[in-house]
Formats: structure tokens, C-alpha cells, sequence
């Protein structure tokens, strides 16, 4: 789909790059640089972007593939997995080794389960991480958000949101907490929340089930009568939590943080339901992992780390993000 220009020059831009070591092409990698196409000009690079699961959050991500495909001349194939499940992914992986992909990047659902596989993967071509990384697989870098970072921001607009009260319990949602986003959110909301006196119940754990992650902020809001906050770790916890709590009949709500700009997020941060979302910026994440790609595959250095940075979205910054999103979708 083409990009207008000037949008994607505004919202695309990368926020924060962490060069940490850099590392040149093959280096930790299968596959060295490929020389250019004997007979016709340089070769076109195919790669597969493998998301983790579903959610509209990988929507965007898709656009920023698409607009990598356009300028770099490469070809690229997203892969999706429906439930995001171990297995599931391990799949599209294994599928991914006997095409004709010239290299992978992929958000692994369990970074240390998986690392075997990836390394496969790494010995036949170049892998990166996005949104959630692999550091000890032999990856070659990785695309995405700080997570402890984002964490300490969901921890700190939460305190914002509860004002005064420092009593009472908090509830974390999220799909998995073995995958690496969801154990360094968890460590940043952690770290801000402990030493208020909140205390932190047990995480709730949904599977990526949306049925099952509104009946768990049912359960959470029906056992614990001084329930004061709720955070949803993933893109779709934002809808469900909004969705359970709006159809409460309790008094006193709990307030709300969430990840992500699910659409339905945004108009429960417009109704005043959540106080705030947590956004990081996919785009980056589609764009920037094939631009790396293609980058290693021409034998260029690539920074080990990528990062495009996080935003914190209320009602005060609300109307001009959700512009900017709403022309980034067209």
C-alpha cells in the first residue's frame, strides 16, 4: 500500500537508536553478505517478518514492511500466527528455513525455549528480533522498545491515575509472562508500584484468548473488593479490561493503564475509562528490522540494538496521536 510521504517522514522517524556494539553482516548470523546477481543487476532480498500473534497491533508493523518493500527494493512476507502459541510459531520457523527467504525477523513467543530453533534459522540466514527479543539466540540484533522502559512509564502514569491512594491491590494482565516484552513490562510496572505499599497480585494469564482475558478481569474485580488498578501488558488487555470494568456494577472502579493504540483503547482513553496507554511505535518495528536486513545482507554494520522509543497517550495528547495514527493507517 503506498505511504503518503509526508506522514511517514513526520511519524516514522526513529526516536532513540542504541548502538551498543555493532556488528557487521554474517557476524553471529548464517548466510554472509550475498554478492549482486550474476548476469542482471543486485539481487532482490526476500525476507520474512514473523510476528508473534495476531492482535490489529501487527497492522501497522505490516504498513512499515510495506514501505520498506517500496524503499529498498526488497520483498517481504509478514507471518502471522493466529493464536500465538509456542508451537504455532515453531512452525512458520520451520517453514521459513526451506523457502527462499534471504533472512528473518521475528518476535519469538519463548525466547529460551526457542533459542535452539532460532539458531537454525541463524545458521542458513541472518536473524533479528523485534518487539520482543532473543538475547541469548544468535541473533544478530534487535528492533523495539525498551520494555523495562515502558514498564517504569505504565508505573508511573498509574500512580498518576490513583492520586493520592497508595492502598489496595493491582492486577496485571497479559497473554504470556515467559515472553521477554511481558517479563521486562512487568519488572518496570514492578519497580515503581513496590515501594508505594500497592500490593501486586499474582499476574492474570490469558493464553492471547480474548474471551479469557475479559473473564479474568471479571474474576479479578469479583474476588477483590479493594482491586484500585488494573494494567494490561498487551494490546488487546486495554479493550478487555475497559470492556469488564465499564460493564461493572461497582462503585468504585479500578483504575485503568494499558499498551498499545487498539482503537477501542483510544476510546476508553477518550471516555476518560483509561487513564492512559502505553504506546510504542510498530511502524519502526516492521520498517527497521527489514532495513537492518537488507543492511547485513550488503555487508554494512548494524547496531546491535534499535530502538524507536515509547510515548505516554492521555487525554492531553490524545487527539493529535490518534491524527497521526488514523493518516499512518490509510
Amino acid at each position: 500500500m503506498i505511504m503518503r510521504r509526508g506522514v511517514i517522514v513526520a511519524f516514522a522517524a526513529i526516536a532513540t537508536i542504541g548502538f551498543g556494539s555493532c556488528k557487521k553482516s554474517g557476524e553471529g548470523a548464517g548466510g554472509a553478505a550475498a554478492p549482486a546477481a550474476g548476469g542482471g543487476g543486485a539481487k532482490t532480498y526476500k525476507f520474512a517478518f514473523v510476528t508473534n500473534n495476531s492482535a490489529g497491533f501487527w497492522n501497522i508493523a505490516k504498513k512499515g514492511v510495506e514501505k520498506a518493500e517500496q524503499d529498498l527494493g526488497i520483498k517481504a512476507e509478514v507471518l502471522r500466527p493466529l493464536k500465538g502459541e509456542l508451537a504455532e510459531q515453531q512452525r512458520y520457523l520451520e517453514d521459513v528455513m526451506v523457502r527462499d527467504f534471504d533472512g528473518m525477523a521475528v518476535s519469538p513467543v519463548n525466547p529460551d525455549s526457542m533459542t535452539p530453533l532460532l539458531d537454525r534459522v541463524a545458521a542458513k540466514m541472518p536473524v533479528i528480533t523485534h518487539d520482543s527479543d532473543a538475547p541469548k539466540s544468535k541473533r544478530v540484533a534487535y528492533v523495539g522498545t525498551n520494555n523495562t522502559e515502558a514498564g517504569r512509564a505504565a508505573g508511573t502514569a498509574a500512580l498518576k491515575a490513583l492520586g493520592d491512594k497508595r492502598k489496595g491491590k493491582v492486577a496485571l494482565f497479559v497473554g504470556r509472562i515467559d515472553m521477554q516484552n511481558a517479563i521486562e513490562r512487568r519488572a518496570g510496572v514492578e519497580e515503581i508500584l513496590k515501594p508505594t505499599g500497592l500490593e501486586i497480585l499474582p499476574v492474570f494469564l490469558d493464553g492471547t484468548d480474548r474471551a479469557k482475558a475479559k473473564k479474568n478481569v471479571e474474576d479479578a474485580l469479583a474476588r477483590y473488593p479493594d482491586l484500585v488498578l488494573t494494567i494490561g501488558l498487551w494490546s488487546y488487555n486495554g479493550p478487555s479490561i475497559a470492556g469488564a470494568i465499564r460493564a461493572s456494577s461497582r462503585k468504585d472502579k479500578p483504575a485503568i493503564v494499558a499498551f498499545d493504540e487498539d482503537e477501542e483503547t483510544l476510546k476508553a482513553v477518550e471516555d476518560g475509562l483509561i487513564y492512559a496507554t502505553i504506546v510504542q511505535k510498530p511502524f519502526e518495528f516492521g520498517y527497521q528490522s527489514m532495513k537492518l536486513l537488507k543492511d547485513i545482507k550488503d555487508g554494512k554494520q548494524v547496531p546491535a540494538n534499535v530502538n524507536p522509543g515509547i510515548d505516554t497517550i492521555s487525554k492531553e495528547n490524545l487527539t493529535a496521536f490518534w491524527t497521526k495514527l488514523k493518516e499512518l493507517q490509510k
